[in-house]
């Protein structure tokens, strides 16, 4: 990977400003809870107690995975077109929560596969390619795919912040990223197929088996060459997770901060934190999946989210639900 970012740590120092104004106005320390956290954390990455929001800008990174039809053998669901088509045509709860909260969308197709998606202002085609390979067979991508796509987050995310964006959002959508997820995972944190695919919603035995045998050839054909995060992802990951890893990292690089929602947004994290152990600094989860795999890297990571929905959506519809709890506290913070 030829592309770096500068990801500094954040400067705890300006939080005292906000905890003498806590205390001023007769609030116990600690009463705010997760949310006192997550203004303090906006005040480190901004280095002011005054802090600005302005409006949430929410990309979704698009991309389906070679791997799917072996590990989704008894699935019939909707291709990943149908879902991206559904949700430009405002038909999905994304689109809906978006206008609600008067958020910027964005849906990024950065490796859909077959027949592109209806043109509509919301869309931007960056496709890298057609779908991934099968991991059970090849690395997932190319050196060369993988650093395009991580561009292609980066572009986005600059795009948004030059726009004025102080927070942005990510959601990921395309068949197969659940079982990209729970591969990345199992890669950097050492658990079983069985702690990765673990859905609290779903019990399907059929689906659980079709995962655990995708992810066991996986990660015995490529565990010899993972070597740091990239290749994590180059192996493993999709268009859209390394996406997600570049946007991240840009956002970062550009002092803003970013939301974290669902299974595949918090995996382009994991592997982001190998490389940049203060990315961490720049990102607060606003909500824990379905997926008992999702706690655990939210565990390693020392962070806790703002809300405990266990959707399913992928999306990153929670980090949307969650935002007025964030606009709420910055105003009760407010001089």
């Amino acid at each position: 990977m030829t592309l770096t970012f500068s990801i500094p740590a954040t400067d705890s120092s300006v939080t005292n400003h906000l905890e003498e104004f806590i205390a001023e106005h007769g609030l116990p320390e600690g009463s705010l809870g997760l949310l006192e956290r997550a203004v303090q954390k906006l005040a480190m990455i901004q280095g002011s107690s005054t802090i600005e929001l302005g409006k949430l800008h929410h990309q979704v990174f698009c991309g389906d995975h070679g791997m799917y039809s072996r590990s989704h053998q008894a699935q019939t669901a909707l291709t990943s077109l149908d879902q991206v088509n559904h949700l430009l045509r405002g038909q999905a709860p994304l689109y809906k929560v978006c206008q609600q909260q008067q958020a910027e969308l964005s849906v990024i197709d950065c490796g859909l596969a077959g027949a592109e998606p209806e043109l509509r202002p919301l869309l931007f085609n960056r496709r890298v390619g057609s779908g991934t390979q099968d991991f059970t067979t090849l690395p997932a991508m190319t050196e060369q795919e993988c650093e395009q796509a991580v561009r292609v987050g980066a572009d986005m995310a600059s795009l948004s912040m030059a726009e004025g964006a102080k927070i942005l959002s990510f959601g990921a959508l395309g068949r197969g990223n659940t079982t990209s997820a729970a591969a990345i995972t199992m890669a950097v944190l050492s658990i079983s197929a069985e702690q990765a695919v673990t859905n609290q919603n779903r019990n399907n035995p059929s689906l659980v088996r079709d995962k655990i045998k995708v992810l066991t050839q996986a990660l015995e054909l490529h565990k010899p060459q993972l070597s740091d995060g990239w290749t994590v992802v180059r192996c493993l990951g999709g268009f859209e997770t390394a996406a997600i890893m570049g946007a991240m990292a840009m956002t970062a690089e550009l002092g803003g901060m970013f939301l974290v929602d669902g299974y595949t947004c918090s995996a382009a994290l994991l592997a982001l934190k190998t490389l940049y152990p203060s990315i961490t600094d720049y990102a607060q989860f606003t909500n824990q999946s379905a997926y008992s795999a999702h706690h655990i890297i939210m565990n390693h990571l020392g962070q806790r989210p703002l809300l405990n929905l266990r959707l399913g959506l992928g999306e990153g519809t929670g980090s949307l639900l969650a935002w007025p709890l964030i606009v709420a506290a910055i105003n009760w913070l407010r001089d």
